[in-house]
């Protein structure tokens, strides 16, 4: 499977510039996690997170950027609608560029497309109206950008999620899913799959929010090549620093939502927001 050459596609809007990231990086990634799913010992790797744009249009034209990671996909699978791939993860039964094009984009873009794809996922999850990305996180992230929209008038603002690590843990982990990914599934993705600095490149956001906590501060300065130095405290009391990301407008980290009561939360995403709002020209 590694042996694939993925044809890229017409790039027409920014979804495309994403799809054509990741179609060469499928076969490699795909063929290093298979010994996992060989492994009965073996923690198996989630699916693999892959952003796309509800909206290229709304996006582009939007006047802040933000884009808001959390931390990782775990259990990030769909055993009912991928049932014949192994825990309802990886299709190891991909062999050509048409292939690995469904397997990105999958149905809900092209409905001849066989297997309900890595697209569909994030799709479901993010966008429609069904339940299935109606977390906690989900619905926190949610309200963050809404509370960023309020206090920013009529300054238009879009958001798209992201995670810093890109595959979580699966497969027979499952019920596991407040855990760092392992050693052996980080590098995995660090070889094969590193492309968050790609992906910021490609939708170029204003402002990034890193909703991670403080343990997934390695994996931030890992994937953006930072050092302790490029986090700064913003205000005492408040786990809340400023990143320097280069060509990055505005960066900060802080908490992880989910846990968290209402209080702590309002106090946070206040901080948060009053910081960005004093840190970057707002376009009027």
């Amino acid at each position: 499977m590694k042996d694939i050459k993925y044809n890229p596609i017409e790039e027409r809007t920014l979804n495309d510039r994403l799809v054509n990231l990741y179609g060469p990086k499928i076969p490699g990634l795909y063929s290093a996690v298979k010994p996992l799913f060989d492994d009965p010992e073996a923690i198996k790797p989630a699916l693999p997170l892959l952003i796309e744009l509800n909206d290229n249009e709304a996006y582009e034209n939007a006047d802040l950027h933000v884009m808001v990671f959390g931390r990782e996909t775990n259990n990030w699978n769909d055993t009912d609608e991928r049932g014949d791939c192994p825990y309802g993860t990886y299709n190891f039964n991909l062999s050509t560029s048409d292939d690995i094009l469904n397997e990105i984009r999958g149905k809900h873009i092209d409905g001849e497309a066989e297997i309900y794809g890595l697209g569909d996922i994030y799709h479901a999850y993010c966008y429609e109206d069904n339940g299935v990305g109606k977390t906690i996180f989900t619905r926190r992230q949610n309200q963050l950008i809404q509370q960023l929209r309020e206090r920013l008038g009529n300054c238009k603002v879009e958001a798209v999620w992201n995670n810093i690590s890109k595959i979580g843990c699966g497969g027979t982990d499952f019920g596991n899913s407040c855990r760092k990914p392992t050693a052996e599934i980080r590098n995995i993705e660090r070889e094969y799959f590193n492309i968050v600095a790609a992906e910021v490149e490609i939708l170029r956001p204003d402002i990034i929010v890193f909703l991670t906590g403080f343990y997934a501060d390695d994996e931030i300065k890992y994937k953006f090549c930072l050092s302790d130095n490029d986090f700064q405290p913003v205000k005492k009391g408040i786990f809340l620093d400023r990143v320097k990301i280069p060509g990055v407008r505005y960066a900060a980290r802080t908490i992880h939502p989910s846990r968290q009561s209402k209080e702590n939360l309002k106090l946070h995403f206040d901080a948060l927001i009053d910081d960005i709002v004093g840190a970057i020209s707002i376009p009027q």
